[in-house]
């Protein structure tokens, strides 16, 4: 049975064909969205393990100054007050710390070396003036 060209029928059947005969164009939105979405999810992966990574710098330099901290101020109370020679080590959770000096005239030259578990060093050289009893110059290298 031949239906005549005017008819519904025929009109849906030809516009089905036409539409198949277009280009599509959901693989193409499909594809672009799947690689925005996975660059984003990247970007966002890269910036916690970049966050992550700075923390964990910012934590064995937070450890490192404390380490420092306790070290000098005992040295300062315990050592420079008898007017011995400060010479010891200190060991800590994170890691150690060691003490040398030695007399320059009226003055003491103290090296404290800080230094983490992770291998991480804090390195002071200190002047201080016994007789007014100040730092005089406190000399970083990390």
């Amino acid at each position: 049975m031949k239906l005549p060209m005017n008819s519904e029928l025929v009109q849906f059947q030809l516009n089905g064909m036409q539409t198949k005969r277009e280009a599509g164009y959901i693989f193409p939105v499909t594809m672009f969205m799947s690689v925005l979405m996975s660059a984003f999810l990247l970007h966002q992966i890269e910036s916690f393990r970049l966050e992550k990574l700075f923390y964990h710098e910012t934590n064995q330099q937070m450890e490192l100054e404390a380490m420092m901290k306790y070290t000098w101020d005992t040295t300062l109370a315990e050592s420079l007050m008898e007017g011995s020679n400060p010479s010891s080590v200190y060991v800590f959770p994170t890691g150690e710390a060691s003490v040398t000096s030695k007399d320059v005239g009226d003055k003491k030259e103290i090296m404290i070396s800080c230094s983490t578990t992770e291998g991480r060093e804090y390195k002071a050289t200190i002047l201080y003036d016994m007789g007014i009893q100040e730092v005089i110059a406190w000399y970083e290298t990390n």
